[in-house]
């Protein structure tokens, strides 16, 4: 596994958010914000493990082509092993808690505008962000990634680069995997939008009725779609996802309690700290010291 160094601070977006180290001349490009890639073995970067949960503000995928790790999207953690890619939206609060020493595949990230020519939709991800694929899938995703990562050497390519960009996204839902599930049903489809949603309003709505207008549909609608879909009530969904705000914002500031009960939302700080104790076991303050003494 990666060792740390002591994570440093950076703006919280792209991949530099999870270093502790990096080459300055291979992290440092002007268009890095915009569209990066590098290999899962390169030498030239340390990770910080296991990486706390951080919300990514660019498109992320990571394809495995030996070796594991085990990453989340939002509040579910999903193991991603040899001939497989883990796809991760914007917006989503994502984590990092293993690599196998013998990593191999290649990390890419994108801006949001980066393909603005295209219509490019990730939603689906939300539900699903493993993709398994075969040898021969795996032989080809792996030509096309070879060549990004070398193109990206120079910013003279970034045209093409967007050209391979498209080409690799769509593609992706070719795969073998993803044809046999490209019909979502209505509740897993409903639970997607209701997905990304929260990622919009989660701090400033936390109604189940909120959600469900939005969507057009009634809150038991709502609920039974995503119990359906994810084995939980659509309120729930909204608790977990709020308890992960905290503790993101518990780990990567210094803000107080206090602060962070309204940065999410809560008005009655009382009411925060007993929220997060229901759902967590431990008083936001104990939660914190609990970091402090692991790091």
């Amino acid at each position: 596994m990666k060792k740390i160094k002591g994570i440093p601070t950076l703006a919280d977006d792209g991949f530099k958010v999870i270093m502790s180290y990096y080459d300055p001349g291979e992290y440092a490009k002007k268009n890095f914000n915009d569209f990066y890639i590098h290999g899962l073995s390169d030498d030239t970067y340390e990770l910080k493990m296991p990486l706390p949960p951080h919300r990514q503000k660019n498109h992320s995928i990571i394809l495995i082509a030996k070796g594991s790790l085990i990453a989340s999207s939002g509040i579910d953690n999903y193991t991603v092993e040899q001939n497989s890619i883990i796809a991760v939206p914007a917006g989503q609060i994502t984590s990092l808690s293993f690599m196998s020493d013998d990593i191999e595949g290649f990390y890419f990230h994108f801006a949001g505008d980066y393909l603005s020519h295209t219509k490019i939709d990730l939603s689906d991800w939300l539900i699903r962000p493993v993709i398994k694929f075969d040898n021969l899938e795996a032989e080809h995703f792996l030509m096309l990634l070879n060549r990004m990562k070398k193109l990206n050497e120079s910013e003279a390519n970034a045209n093409i680069l967007k050209l391979y960009l498209a080409t690799v996204l769509a593609e992706m839902k070719q795969l073998t995997d993803f044809q046999t599930r490209i019909n979502f049903p209505a509740h897993e489809r409903i639970t997607i939008e209701f997905k990304r949603l929260l990622n919009q309003h989660i701090t400033s709505q936390k109604s189940v009725i909120f959600y469900a207008s939005e969507l057009n549909v009634t809150p038991n609608h709502l609920n039974k779609s995503v119990r359906a879909t994810l084995g939980c009530s659509a309120s729930a969904l909204i608790d977990e996802t709020l308890v992960l705000e905290a503790r993101v914002l518990m780990q990567q500031s210094n803000l107080a309690v206090s602060e962070i009960a309204f940065e999410i939302g809560f008005d009655d700080v009382s009411y925060f700290g007993r929220f997060f104790k229901k759902h967590t076991g431990f008083t936001p303050t104990e939660y914190r010291k609990m970091i402090e003494l692991s790091e």
